[in-house]
């Protein structure tokens, strides 16, 4: 029997949300009364167990996909009755992997993957392959249909990166997932929340095989499971966790808190050599403090950003699963708390004593952070005649997703832009104010809501205030809807005109109305603004989301502050603050450091605000007018981070607490921590080699650094990581350019030089040498001299033989954000040393 084990549970789930929401829920057991029993039964388990903004935001025929593919996959192949329930019901029926736009997509990427796999050389069906050989294939299959590609922070559906052919990571493995679970394949989506060597995070795929968990790398096809590019930067995370979404938690998980509904689990250890942490909190009295909220965190872009987040039990401790390195650790209850910075190298259990945080004292604080080590390990090289076939064949999809993605236009978009010529104009300024990923997916029927509904407050407000905070339906990173017309029928002609003469009771109105039930939500998704309406529930976001489209549906602009999220709306010539807490009274004031650091945002510094107890970062325009920065602020505690990152990965860091009272005006002067060439340089022994001109002569590359170090970046075109360090490069050119001739591109072959991204850069930092390699066993000796695991591309080592001896005075591989920086700290520490 279909679900047999689950099926009691599922019902009374389904039964019990029915009777709490019955108005939206009413019309879905209407529809899956309908359904096929086994699908309404899937359908069942679905509705129990999404976040409401899911329930509010899409009608059940989305869900039918879901539910009717996850029945044809059972009834059709015994491998898929064979799993466990709870892992067929959350990674193979299960319709959300992460915070994505949810579409129709299982059994058009089902469908997509049979035709392929009829014509690969062997020609066999799914039933036929072994899984391990399957999810291999079907990475394969992704690898046609999509690749990275840099984008905003909303994350498009699996549908839309299958239809465009790109996708940041988080996309990629939201598609990879979407592919395997369509084919019957458990899978769910990992992340490195962020990274504790270099300043990003990244996401990948992980598929349930003969009863284990493999990973792969979404879109980014091996021969082989448990390979990715990203092996590396994975073993020195502190954190890799994956989302859990059913009511029942699993049992042979370990679980480090969660957002909202969804369930984080614990998955490092496949990852990275660990030990267990464990944390004791006491009250004043030194007796145990039970349901203190304890937040782990790493110093990710200049910020502290939570990897774990648990509750003290009655013994007041918490513990998990981590790696060799440092954490900054936050606990607190109500208004009391602790903090204090854990390194796991030299211990495995604290104690703190919560208690009440006084005002700070204003006085910048030094403190060090340590990254974990990379775990080396080995990947076999593949024999010629493996590698050149593996080539060959990714070469083919890779061409076929180019072609793709050549030819692909949004047609919702067009037929909008082409639309009735007597708005023509409206409607390239509408389009101007959308995202380029808005571009990908956008309906037309959205659009002329929007644009019919907003047009009669055109003459009412000047063109550069109407069109983005009136006329344009983007307010955050919200799934784009129509809202003005239901909003409008919503709302009585007594609250219009009340809100129209005093825009600020619009808050009052959605506050008063729309509850938050944040157990059954998360707080990435957001509930568009006629959904919330409709439900009667939506997060805080959502919330703040909505009043802007009230606001904008009267005609009255309005706008989320993208520096602090604060709502605002047009009055007087200025956007003003909603909240009153919100209000900008105070501000402040920085000035440089006596080194005159380079000041980047999210970088080397952050800024702060404690809300509710907890530090949140502000979105700061980083424009430091003649060398000193003032920022308007609202009263409150602040702190200023400011960190330099080593070439291992280790901070140096500084924070600067502070309060500011109503009024205030206060001047900082930066602090920065300098690090000596002794902690940036290393001094690696090289062994001798050489590299080749384009006419095949050699040059021996201890001649090329005898007078003074040069940079040398092996390059692996149109791969991501290699896509990441041309991108630093053109981010920092003038720079780059004073050191162009102590630069050299080393590439397989002069093809790689047709690349698009590395023309650019050439073009861009011109006079960089050009030499060529085997990328073979010279280069895997050198990666392994610099401690950095073979095969790992792009290959950077600043090389220096002017003692004589040839040298790595710095070197890494691979995906690290923040190298591009750090390169030309490097250099010029070299040029002191």
């Amino acid at each position: 029997m279909f679900l047999e084990k689950n099926r009691d549970r599922i019902e009374k789930d389904f039964e019990k949300l029915c009777q709490e929401w019955p108005k939206v829920m009413e019309p879905v057991a209407e529809e899956l009364a309908g359904w096929d029993p086994d699908t309404a039964l899937a359908g069942k388990y679905l509705y129990a167990n999404m976040p409401l903004s899911d329930i509010a935001n899409y009608s059940a025929d989305i869900f039918y996909d879901f539910a009717a593919h996850g029945v044809f996959l059972y009834r059709e192949y015994e491998k898929v009755r064979k799993l466990p329930e709870e892992i067929f019901l959350n990674y193979v029926l299960y319709h959300r992997v992460n915070e994505e736009e949810i579409d129709v997509c299982r059994k058009r990427f089902y469908e997509s993957i049979v035709d392929y796999l009829k014509e690969t050389d062997q020609g066999r069906t799914l039933e036929e392959m072994p899984d391990k050989e399957a999810a291999l294939e079907l990475n394969f299959w992704c690898a046609r249909e999509a690749s990275y590609q840099a984008a905003d922070a909303r994350t498009a559906s699996a549908k839309t990166v299958f239809e465009s052919g790109r996708g940041r990571c988080g996309e990629e493995s939201v598609f990879g997932v979407n592919a395997l679970r369509s084919a019957g394949i458990p899978a769910r989506q990992v992340y490195a929340p962020r990274w504790s060597h270099c300043d990003d995070n990244h996401a990948w795929v992980e598929a349930y095989l003969d009863g284990n968990w493999y990973f792969l790398g979404a879109c980014e096809p091996e021969l082989e499971l448990n390979q990715g590019w990203f092996n590396g930067a994975a073993s020195r995370a502190m954190m890799i966790h994956s989302r859990w979404f059913d009511s029942v938690l699993p049992q042979d998980e370990e679980v480090i808190g969660g957002e909202g509904m969804a369930a984080m689990l614990n998955q490092l250890s496949r990852y990275a050599d660990t030990t267990k942490a464990e944390v004791t909190v006491k009250d004043a009295s030194g007796m145990p403090a039970s349901g203190v909220q304890v937040d782990f965190h790493v110093l990710n872009y200049a910020e502290f950003y939570p990897v774990a987040s648990m509750r003290t039990g009655e013994d007041g401790k918490v513990s998990f699963t981590t790696g060799f390195g440092s954490l900054y650790v936050e606990a607190r209850k109500g208004d009391l708390r602790c903090e204090f910075l854990m390194n796991t190298r030299e211990k495995t259990s604290w104690e703190c004593t919560l208690a009440k945080k006084e005002d700070p004292a204003g006085e910048w604080t030094s403190f060090d952070l340590y990254a974990p080590h990379d775990r080396m390990g080995t990947k076999a090289a593949l024999d010629e005649q493996t590698k050149a076939a593996y080539d060959k064949k990714l070469a083919a999809v890779n061409g076929k997703r180019l072609q793709k993605v050549k030819h692909f236009k949004n047609p919702d978009w067009e037929k909008f832009f082409y639309g009735d010529a007597a708005t023509a104009g409206w409607r390239g300024k509408l389009l101007g104010t959308l995202t380029e990923k808005d571009k990908l997916d956008v309906k037309c029927a959205v659009l002329e809501e929007h644009l019919t509904e907003a047009l009669k407050y055109a003459d009412k407000y000047p063109e550069e205030v109407f069109v983005p905070y009136v006329l344009s339906p983007r307010i955050w990173d919200e799934v784009l809807k129509p809202w003005r017309k239901e909003i409008g029928e919503t709302l009585t002609a007594q609250q219009q005109e009340a809100f129209a003469r005093n825009p600020a009771a619009i808050w009052d109105f959605v506050d008063a109305n729309i509850k938050e039930r944040p157990e059954r939500e998360r707080s990435s998704i957001y509930t568009t603004p006629a959904a919330a309406l409709r439900l009667g529930s939506a997060n805080k976001n959502s919330k703040k989301i909505l009043f802007v489209a009230i606001a904008r549906t009267l005609g009255i602009p309005a706008r989320l502050n993208r520096e602090n999220g604060s709502m605002e709306y047009w009055k007087d010539g200025a956007f003003v603050p909603v909240l009153a807490a919100e209000e900008k009274t105070c501000a402040l004031t920085l000035l440089p450091d006596a080194e005159k650091t380079v000041w980047k945002y999210f970088q080397n510094w952050s800024l702060g605000r404690m809300e509710n107890g907890v530090y949140r970062s502000l979105f700061i325009q980083d424009d430091w007018e003649k060398g000193s920065l003032t920022i308007p602020l609202v009263p409150g505690v602040y702190r200023i981070l400011t960190a330099n990152r080593l070439p291992s990965g280790n901070i140096f860091g500084e924070r600067y607490d502070f309060c500011l009272k109503d009024g205030e005006e206060k001047t900082v002067t930066m602090n920065f921590r300098q690090a000596s060439a002794s902690d940036i340089l290393t001094d690696n022994i090289l062994p001798e080699f050489t590299l080749k001109k384009e006419n095949g002569e050699e040059v021996s590359v201890s001649d090329l650094t005898k007078k003074e170090a040069m940079l040398l970046i092996w390059l692996e075109e149109s791969k991501e990581p290699t896509e990441h360090i041309l991108n630093e490069l053109m981010e920092r050119q003038e720079e780059f350019r004073e050191l162009a001739d102590r630069i050299a591109f080393i590439i397989r072959t002069p093809k790689a030089l047709e690349d698009s991204t590395l023309s650019k850069c050439r073009s861009a930092i011109p006079g960089i040498a050009v030499y060529y390699d085997d990328f073979g066993e010279t280069a895997e000796i050198l990666a392994r001299r610099i401690y950095t695991e073979p095969g790992r591309w792009p290959l950077i080592i600043v090389a220096d033989s002017h003692t004589g001896q040839l040298e790595a005075v710095y070197g890494t591989s691979g995906y690290n954000v923040g190298t591009g920086d750090m390169l030309l700290r490097v250099m010029r520490a070299e040029e002191e040393a």
